[in-house]
């Protein structure tokens, strides 16, 4: 059965994180809407970007789940299986979700 309780940063008891963690994680919805817009719209290129940008601050804010969320789905547009790609993006809206600060 999938966790789905709150997702928080590894750097969550960093107090010099605090600030930056809190716009991050106000962010990641829309940064995930995004993603799946982009797929859904045909804007392939800039949903791999997007995607792919996302995977790295995922874990530079502590948060490795998101980045292998951003993984599958850059992973997904990169070998053209478009429906997968929409997939893992709803799976990341939702992943995203659940991220607290």
């Amino acid at each position: 059965m999938p966790d789905d309780g709150p997702i928080t940063s590894e750097f969550a008891d960093d107090p010099d994180m605090a600030i930056l963690l809190d716009e991050f994680v106000a962010s990641l919805p829309m940064q995930a809407s995004t993603i799946l817009e982009r797929i859904d719209g045909g804007l392939i290129d800039q949903a791999r970007a997007l995607a792919h940008q996302l995977k790295g601050a995922g874990g530079g804010y502590g948060f490795p789940q998101v980045t292998a969320a951003a993984r599958a789905v850059e992973l997904a547009i990169r070998e053209k299986r478009l429906d997968d790609a929409h997939t893992a993006a709803q799976a990341l809206v939702a992943l995203c979700t659940r991220v607290a600060s």
